[in-house]
């Protein structure tokens, strides 16, 4: 049975961050031996530490130093939303960390097509990077809000294996159907097979994630070499009693069992709001659920004081359901899917659902 190892660090000191880490790879059985590891965090859009948008720099340091230690050559990337690895990595401050300990940077910019049949309709994905060059890969999600799948936790960070373009071509595919977004997740995910997930909740985001939320002071790290039972455990922790879809989904598919939560003294984590979204796979015919949801699933809306016409949520938006008129985006909700990329790419916080 795998263990989900729960701890707290009030803040993002590097040595309370390696003595967690230490601790937790002893509980979980978890072996550094060498090679080429990569560290996969959320790189979501260039944001300042303090955002909460991206895996923390500290969390980089502890991690590289402890693999640099035993022996290990040490790449950190990551896929972003619209911007280059390189440019977030440098706003989001792990640049600074690369550079000073000796890391190497992933850039994510390849064109891998990696086979799969597993639970999706699916049977091909382009990945940026390929898992394969590395002998291990430690995942490193950021706990934050998403306003389509609830929580952007272990399985989902690997999404970012994806890259940017394509991973809009994957939300227009899903459409409105949670379920099977999560079932691409997952074969993304059991492609990557990272070895290992540690989860960043020291600050986390709650509200309108994964972009545009409410940075909170959480002080919470977690470990497992299981992400479904890692994301399963948290979405307890945050007080969410039913799971959101891609627990739900590994579920159903035998990928997610019994695992032991050992807590290292983790603070409760209270009164966590969670994105505004509403699930409407109620048992009625296509025609019927098709009229509610358009009535009933909230839109993605714009607060025209903050936003900048940059012209980026017309760019991302798989549907093409966003067009410019007078310097300012219009939405069409006839064609709009639901799948929120322009609230979660937007970079001034302007598009709320």
């Amino acid at each position: 049975m795998e263990k989900v190892i729960i701890g707290s660090c009030a803040d993002y000191d590097v040595v309370r961050i390696k003595d967690f880490l230490a601790k937790g790879f002893r509980e979980s059985g978890f072996e550094i031996r060498g090679g080429r590891v990569l560290l996969k965090p959320n790189l979501l859009s260039g944001k300042a530490p303090g955002k909460a948008v991206t895996t923390h720099p500290a969390i980089i340091r502890a991690l590289g130093e402890l693999l640099l230690d035993a022996g290990c050559t040490v790449y950190v990337g990551d896929s972003p939303g619209y911007e280059s690895t390189e440019k977030v990595l440098q706003l989001s401050g792990i640049m600074d960390v690369v550079k000073s300990i000796g890391l190497s940077v992933a850039n994510f910019d390849g064109r891998i097509i990696k086979k799969n049949d597993g639970i999706s309709p699916y049977k091909a994905f382009t990945f940026g990077e390929d898992p394969r060059l590395y002998d291990g890969i430690i995942n490193l999600p950021k706990l934050k809000t998403h306003t389509m799948m609830g929580l952007t936790l272990g399985v989902k960070n690997t999404f970012g294996f994806i890259p940017s373009k394509e991973k809009a071509r994957w939300h227009l595919r899903a459409g409105k159907d949670r379920l099977l977004f999560a079932a691409v997740l997952i074969d993304i995910h059991n492609l990557v097979k990272p070895s290992l997930t540690v989860l960043d909740g020291i600050t986390g985001m709650d509200g309108q994630g994964p972009s545009s939320g409410r940075p909170r002071q959480l002080g919470m790290v977690a470990m497992s070499r299981d992400a479904y039972a890692l994301d399963r455990a948290v979405e307890g922790i945050v007080g969410l009693s039913t799971p959101l879809p891609i627990s739900e989904v590994a579920k159903e598919h035998g990928l997610l069992g019994d695992y032991d939560l050992v807590d290292f003294g983790a603070p409760p984590i209270e009164a966590f709001k969670m994105a505004d979204e509403m699930d409407t796979d109620w048992p009625l015919p296509d025609f019927a659920k098709r009229i509610l949801k358009n009535f009933f699933v909230r839109k993605p809306k714009l607060r025209k004081k903050l936003c900048k016409g940059c012209e980026l949520c017309v760019n991302v938006c798989p549907a093409k359901a966003l067009v410019m008129v007078g310097g300012l985006p219009s939405f069409d909700y006839k064609s709009c899917i639901r799948c929120y990329c322009c609230q979660e790419m937007c970079p001034e916080g302007s598009i709320r659902v």
